[in-house]
């Protein structure tokens, strides 16, 4: 067995991110050429061995059980979006593009389910988004490549991923998150706490579960304005548990999907625009 032969390459796109990336850039018109196009670009520059793309169900999902508020600051989308991604989801499965979309889940939670499985199989792993919270399945068999039409690609791998979160390990971005909040899903952390306070705490005891150990670190340590952040911290203990439930990524979803052992081409994929 020849043992430095490269793994198998897996492409996971977060589809509903990307399409909605893809509407806005068309003006709020068509999905589907912006889409094909970014997904072309990403088959011909990486070859892979196979690809997957995920989808968001309706709401509710598990978390908006966990936290009625969740991501209720966001209006709903356009119909035509939705219709639009229905047609988009139809059009890829028709090709025999492998989809995934799983009721009570969102996209990310199958993304890192399969990323799991990916792992698990020896495969390496991209995955495409326009999410900064993927990071968070980083290691050492997955790239990250963020897109957006607002800025040039970017390519994140663990150590770059940890330079981007202050020295935060991508598998602590939840409890990051947990203590900080997350604006743009509604989640507010713990209050009091932004993300200065929450990666000077978490620098020292990695996660939630070692800081709650023994909060009294905080004084220990010395950070500034330690005695109103060990109350803060005591105050919202269930607060903070709970928001790193809600931002941290499902890994055994039951997506009833296998792992693809072939890719249509880039050209294949073109084609689809005029067919």
């Amino acid at each position: 067995m020849n043992t430095h032969q490269k793994p198998e390459r897996l492409i996971l796109v977060d589809g509903h991110a990307v399409a909605f990336d893809s509407w806005f850039s068309s003006g709020e018109e068509d999905v589907i050429p912006g889409f094909i196009h970014m997904l072309a670009g990403v088959v011909k520059r990486h070859d892979p061995a196979g690809l997957i793309i995920t989808f968001d169900p309706p709401p509710p999902t598990f978390r908006h059980y966990l936290y009625p508020d969740y991501k209720a600051n966001r209006p709903m989308p356009p119909e035509e979006f939705l219709e639009e991604c229905e047609e988009l989801y139809e059009l890829l499965e028709s090709k025999g593009i492998t989809v995934s979309r799983v009721p009570g889940f969102e996209a990310d939670d199958l993304l890192g389910t399969l990323n799991a499985k990916a792992s698990e199989a020896g495969m390496e792993t991209i995955i495409y988004t326009c999410d900064l919270d993927i990071l968070q399945l980083l290691d050492e068999n997955t790239t990250v490549e963020v897109f957006s039409q607002y800025w040039p690609l970017r390519t994140f791998d663990v150590e770059s991923a940890i330079r981007r979160f202050g020295g935060i390990r991508p598998a602590n971005i939840p409890d990051l998150k947990a203590l900080m909040g997350d604006r743009s899903d509604n989640l507010p952390g713990v209050p009091g706490i932004g993300e200065k306070s929450a990666t000077a705490v978490l620098a020292e005891t990695t996660d939630l579960e070692t800081l709650y150990e023994d909060v009294e670190i905080v004084t220990r340590i010395g950070i500034r304005g330690a005695k109103r952040i060990t109350r803060l911290l005591t105050e919202h203990m269930e607060d903070a548990f709970l928001m790193k439930k809600l931002t941290t990524i499902v890994r055994d979803v039951s997506t009833g999907v296998q792992l693809p052992d072939r890719c249509i081409s880039a050209s294949e994929i073109k084609a689809i625009r005029t067919n």
